[in-house]
C-alpha cells in the first residue's frame, strides 16, 4: 500500500472517529475495496490508525488523565474498571476475528461490516429514543463502568461503532449527552493503546509490515487532523441523525456486495 493510500485511510479515520458511524468499518471497507488489501490487513490497519486519534484524545483530556494518576481516585477506578472489562470482552473477540479474517474474502468481510453497520444504526436509534438526560458523570456507579467497558470491547467488531455503542449505553442509563460523549472518549485511550500493543507484540505475517516509519508519519497526520476537527465534529455528531446515516451506509454496502456476488457468479 502506498504512502498516499495510507494518508487517505488516515484522513478518513481522523474524521470519522468523532462520529458514531464505525470508523474502523469504513476504513476497512476502503482498504478492502479501494486499495485491494486482504481482510486480515484491513482489520489490523483499522486498529492501528486508531492510535492517531488516541493521541488527539490524550492531548484533549491530558488533565483528566493526569488527575486520575495523581489525585482523582474515582477517575482512576473508572479507567481501570472500564479498561479491564474492555479487555475481558475485546481480547477473545480480537483473537477470534484475527484468525477468522485470514480465511475471509474482501466481499465477505464487507458484507459483515454492512450488517454490523445496521446493528450500530439500531443501537443509535434506541439510545436517541430512550435517553432521559438525568445523570451527571460523577453519579456513575461501578456497574456502569463495568458495562461501559464491556460495550467498548464489543466494538472491536468492524462495523460496530465504539463511540456509538458506548454513548448509547450511557444514554440508556440516563446520563446527560455531554457527559456520555466525554466518558466514551476518556475510556478510549487505554483500550486503543492496549489493542495496538497487542498488534506490536503478536504481529502476524500479513500485518507486521504496518509498523514502518511511513506509518508513524501517518499517525502524526491523523493525530493533528483529529485534534483540529474534534470539537466541530463532536458538535456535528450531537445534531445529525446518525442512526439514519448508518442504516443508509449499511444498506448500500449490503446491496453492492450482493450485486458484485451476482455479477461475479454469472
Amino acid at each position: 500500500m502506498s504512502f498516499f493510500e495510507n494518508l487517505i485511510l488516515g484522513f478518513v479515520q481522523a474524521l470519522l472517529e468523532w462520529l458514531p458511524v464505525s470508523s474502523s468499518g469504513i476504513v476497512s471497507i476502503l482498504a478492502l475495496n479501494a486499495f485491494g488489501k486482504t481482510a486480515s490487513e484491513a482489520f489490523s490497519l483499522s486498529i492501528f490508525f486508531h492510535l492517531g486519534t488516541a493521541i488527539s484524545v490524550l492531548v484533549k483530556y491530558w488533565k483528566t488523565y493526569w488527575d486520575a494518576i495523581s489525585k482523582d481516585r474515582s477517575m482512576l477506578r473508572f479507567l481501570i474498571i472500564s479498561t479491564a472489562f474492555t479487555g475481558i470482552i475485546g481480547i477473545p473477540l480480537y483473537l477470534l476475528l484475527r484468525n477468522f479474517f485470514v480465511e475471509l474474502t474482501g466481499l465477505a468481510l464487507t458484507l459483515i461490516i454492512g450488517i454490523l453497520l445496521l446493528v450500530t444504526a439500531t443501537l443509535l436509534r434506541t439510545g436517541k429514543i430512550k435517553a432521559t438526560n438525568k445523570f451527571a458523570m460523577e453519579e456513575r456507579k461501578i456497574s456502569d463502568e463495568i458495562f461501559l467497558g464491556a460495550c467498548q470491547g464489543l466494538a472491536i467488531l468492524p462495523g460496530i461503532s465504539r463511540s456509538g455503542t458506548t454513548v448509547t449505553f450511557l444514554l440508556l442509563r440516563g446520563f446527560k449527552k455531554e457527559d456520555a460523549f466525554k466518558m466514551s472518549f476518556i475510556i478510549s485511550l487505554p483500550a486503543i493503546l492496549g489493542a495496538v500493543a497487542f498488534e506490536l507484540l503478536f504481529p502476524n505475517e500479513e500485518t507486521a509490515f504496518i509498523f514502518g516509519i511511513e506509518y508513524i508519519v501517518v499517525l502524526l497526520f491523523v493525530a493533528i487532523i483529529g485534534f483540529l476537527t474534534m470539537e466541530a465534529l463532536l458538535r456535528f455528531a450531537r445534531k445529525m441523525p446518525f442512526d439514519i446515516i448508518c442504516y443508509v451506509l449499511g444498506g448500500i454496502t449490503i446491496i453492492l456486495v450482493i450485486i458484485f456476488m451476482i455479477v461475479g457468479s454469472s
